[in-house]
């Protein structure tokens, strides 16, 4: 395994095993009949150039790249370890740009890095599962930086009707060629201004609520039994008082 690794870190097998992904994802892309439901909310965003924060899953970044507008302008949070920076290099090959960084990992400077791109106007997207889990279960930072930034959040997932789906934490998508596809957009989520924790944590889970209830459609519109998110972690049962002496 190690003399693998070590191949795949040199930067002419990086380079083309980042061309042949990208290539991958647009053949892939390209020969999928979509059917893209409610994307009104993104459109009318876009003609008012309104910026916001884009969310997704992990486990589906390679089918739902497909569903950006070509043309409009786009920074993806990616994580500064290895993964990340293939992720980086294939989305860059498809016409995205990025932020360094993690909503878990480093979430300090990635935070700064988001909401400095949003007050400039641009839009960002975000995996809040990322870069290593649980599977879909949001991190707090997307809900931080809406609130900061005073941006709404728009939810989105896709599925395809034939796909591999890896033994990854994230139960990432394979998808194939050939096949039919699906895009769906939610309603925007907006947070109300408040940073304390309580309201920082109810906007936490509106958007994995969101996510899980749109990624649950997709699946079962291609036909498929929707990708379970992880378990919540068991709550410890509180020690019963010690009897009075």
């Amino acid at each position: 395994m190690r003399p693998l690794k070590k191949l795949l870190r040199r930067p002419p097998v990086h380079r083309l095993l980042c061309r042949l992904a990208s290539s991958y994802m647009r053949f892939a892309a390209w020969t999928t009949r979509w059917e893209v439901l409610n994307d009104g909310p993104l459109q009318e965003y876009l003609r008012q150039g309104q910026p916001f924060i884009v969310c997704l899953w992990h486990g589906r970044m390679m089918i739902v790249p497909h569903a950006w507008p070509p043309g409009h302008a786009i920074n993806v949070l990616i994580s500064r370890h290895g993964d990340g920076r293939f992720i980086s290099t294939v989305i860059g090959h498809i016409g995205m740009g990025t932020i360094e960084g993690s909503t878990s990992q480093g979430a300090v400077s990635a935070l700064r890095a988001i909401i400095r791109s949003l007050r400039a106007g641009r839009v960002v997207a975000i995996t809040p599962d990322g870069p290593r889990g649980p599977r879909m279960r949001a991190a707090s930072g997307v809900a931080m930086a809406a609130t900061v930034a005073k941006v709404p959040v728009l939810p989105i997932a896709a599925a395809v009707s034939h796909c591999r789906i890896l033994g990854s934490w994230d139960r990432f998508i394979l998808p194939l060629p050939f096949v039919r596809g699906v895009v769906v957009w939610g309603e925007p989520i907006l947070l109300p201004t408040e940073t304390g924790q309580d309201a920082i944590e109810a906007g936490r889970q509106r958007i994995e609520e969101a996510l899980i209830r749109l990624s649950a459609e997709a699946d079962r519109r291609m036909g498929h039994t929707p990708i379970e998110p992880a378990p919540l972690p068991e709550s410890k049962p509180e020690p019963e008082p010690e009897p009075a002496p």
